[in-house]
Order: C-alpha cells, then sequence, then structure tokens
C-alpha cells in the first residue's frame, strides 16, 4: 500500500510539472515507424501539417483507455492523408526493449495492454536507441501525453481527456503558413549578415517574429516593428529560421549565418 501511495504521489507530482510548457518550439526527430518508414518531423511542419505527438507506453491502462476512444485514429481518417491532408499523428513507445508481442497484445497486462497495431491507421514507431534521445527533448516525465505541433513549430499539450472536437479545435486554431503567392504582402524579404538586420519590407502587419536555431531552440523573439529593419542579435555561425508570424498567418524563412 505504502509502494502504491508512493507511486501515485511521483506521477501526480510530474503530471502538474515537466513536459515541454505550451508555446516552446518543438524539437525536430526523425524516427522509423513500426513498418520501416522514415518520418521526419519538420518535414510535415514545412508541408503545412499539423502533428498530433502522442507519447505513450504499451502497459500503460491509461494509455490504452485513451487509444480506445478511438480519437486519434478518427481525426487521422478525417483530417489526415486520405481525408483533407491537414495533419498526421505520430505515437511514439515509450518502453525500451518492446518488440512484436508488447505491440500485438501478447503478454501480461504488465507487459501490454493490447493489441496497439490492430485498426491504427498511423504511424506507430518502436523507439529504442539510439533514438531515445527524443523523449528527453521532449522532457518527459510521465505518460500518455500529447501534443499539437503547428505548422509553426509550436506546440501546446492536449489532455487525453478531452473531447474528439477540442481535439479539431485545437489544431484547427493553428496559424495558418502563408503560402507562396501571398509572401509578396511582406515585400522581398531578405536578410543583411554585415548589420544582422532581417529586412521585411512591408512590416505593418507583422506581429512577432521568432529567431530559431535548427535544433529547434528559440534565441531572439521581437515584438516590436517601428520600421522595416528588424535588428537581430549577433549569431554563431549556422543555419537559423525566420519565423514571422503576420495577421494573416505565419511564414518561415531560412537564412545561413557565415
Amino acid at each position: 500500500m505504502k509502494y502504491l501511495l508512493a507511486l501515485t504521489f511521483y506521477f501526480s507530482v510530474y503530471s502538474m510539472s515537466g513536459q515541454l510548457p505550451d508555446g516552446s518550439v518543438a524539437p525536430d526527430f526523425t524516427l522509423t515507424d513500426y513498418y520501416g518508414n522514415e518520418h521526419r518531423l519538420y518535414d510535415y511542419l514545412n508541408n503545412d501539417k499539423t502533428v498530433i505527438l502522442e507519447i505513450f507506453a504499451a502497459h500503460c491502462p491509461g494509455c490504452w483507455n485513451f487509444h480506445q476512444t478511438n480519437i486519434l485514429k478518427n481525426l487521422y481518417n478525417t483530417f489526415g492523408p486520405e481525408g483533407t491532408n491537414e495533419l498526421t499523428v505520430f505515437a511514439l513507445e515509450h518502453d525500451q526493449w518492446n518488440g512484436f508481442n508488447a505491440f500485438n497484445g501478447i503478454g501480461d497486462p504488465w507487459t501490454t495492454q493490447g493489441n496497439w497495431l490492430e485498426g491504427t491507421p498511423y504511424p506507430i514507431f518502436n523507439v529504442e536507441n539510439p533514438d531515445r534521445g527524443v523523449f528527453d527533448d521532449y522532457n518527459l516525465m510521465f505518460y500518455p501525453v500529447v501534443y499539437v505541433i503547428c505548422p509553426d513549430r509550436i506546440l501546446t499539450r492536449i489532455s487525453t481527456q478531452s473531447s474528439e472536437q477540442d481535439f479539431v479545435d485545437r489544431f484547427q486554431g493553428c496559424p495558418n503558413i502563408l503560402s507562396t503567392n501571398n509572401t509578396a504582402e511582406l515585400g522581398s524579404i531578405h536578410f543583411d549578415l554585415i548589420s544582422s538586420t532581417l529586412i521585411i519590407p512591408k512590416f505593418v502587419d507583422v506581429k512577432r517574429v521568432r529567431v530559431i536555431a535548427i535544433t529547434g531552440q528559440v534565441v531572439q523573439e521581437v515584438k516590436s516593428f517601428p520600421n522595416p529593419n528588424v535588428g537581430i542579435r549577433k549569431l554563431p555561425q549556422g543555419i537559423y529560421l525566420f519565423d514571422i508570424q503576420t495577421s494573416k498567418g505565419s511564414l518561415t524563412r531560412k537564412f545561413f549565418v557565415e
């Protein structure tokens, strides 16, 4: 009984802390799913897809209960590649050394809660070494945990107690990426390396600029635009993403700093 109380306390404490806070930039990852297909998170986001990221464990009753609601399945079928093609779902399994049996529901309840593959249309991942650093990147403290990652790479956590409509509302609330045709509304954007200045000729509608390292870390955020010249701190050599948020959506541009 003492053990169970301690365990309950442990998970309740970490359910109130840890994890990446809402508004964080989602760390990128490249993983191979259970069927051998490789997926890179940022490739989907760069193609204007919202990604719903679930982290679960095969033995976890709460994870299985959420799985059986079919919320992620329904979202994927309606809004995924065979539907409106607005989003995808990634399900990452946390336990080490799980294999065929755990994913197929073969074994004791403390090993697996059921067949996780049957009827699951979205990519599901058996994350083992050397790829388990993804859980550190997302500061995993408990499971299940579900994030909605918008195309601008900003994530928010959504409770597994939420309704299917809550999920729909959350992902449809993502800021739209400006289409190529609409980028002209901002003029010819360029980055002056000498003065370390981002120049946005038509800056009036710009609400925020984030400078994001290729690792996903936000290194600077600017929210005031009195003129077209946005001062950027001197950046170390590397590749950076400039996430430009406007009243009509967002646009991401990549620049090389030498």
